[in-house]
């Protein structure tokens, strides 16, 4: 893949590897190399801008769940290493509540979700990035409930506001011409709880 490690045979060799290497690897390091200095990330919590807030936030998720993994199930692609790289990422999210953090006091209960990111590549770095986790279902399995989370980080925030304007970089390259999804990995068993 041109512009990319010689170590990858392909597109989602990479998405899978780095999610492997800085998860189950704890390559935090990799971060600086692999996610573009000012990359947007978008969640259903806001957008951050720049690879300093990924790696603060895998630290803190880190402390909060400190066998966290994240298994790559299954990736769909599409565009060319000279313009864009496009991926869907499904991802078995999996771990156990051991330190105190955004989801409250440690309850040493284990959870796992489903986790899809997309991403823009090129060059051997991720450039945009949007993540949606089932954050809702991994506070029920650690024996909360979803409204009083909800309400409990409106009023963290400061109380119900409007949303902030969208700011910060935007890819702005041409949509790459996209054949049909490819899949690659056959999805695993769900691990036992």
């Amino acid at each position: 893949m041109k512009g990319f490690a010689n170590r990858w045979k392909d597109f989602p060799d990479y998405i899978l590897g780095i999610t492997r290497e800085i998860w189950e690897g704890r390559n935090l390091a990799g971060l600086h190399h692999w996610y573009a200095p000012d990359i947007p990330v978008r969640t259903p919590m806001g957008v951050a801008v720049g690879n300093a807030g990924v790696i603060a936030s895998t630290l803190a998720t880190l402390h909060e769940f400190p066998d966290r993994q994240l298994l790559g199930e299954d990736v769909i692609w599409c565009g060319t290493p000279e313009t864009h790289l496009l991926s869907s990422h499904r991802i078995l999210s999996t771990g156990t509540h051991g330190g105190d953090g955004w989801f409250g006091p440690a309850t040493g209960r284990r959870f796992a979700v489903r986790v899809i990111a997309d991403c823009a590549a090129r060059n051997d770095a991720i450039d945009d990035e949007w993540l949606v986790r089932d954050n809702g279902g991994i506070v029920r399995q650690l024996g909360g409930d979803p409204r009083a989370f909800a309400r409990d980080l409106i009023a963290r925030e400061g109380g119900r506001k409007p949303p902030p304007a969208l700011s910060g970089p935007r890819w702005t390259g041409p949509a790459p011409t996209c054949p049909p999804a490819t899949t690659t990995r056959p999805a695993p068993a769900m691990p036992p709880r």
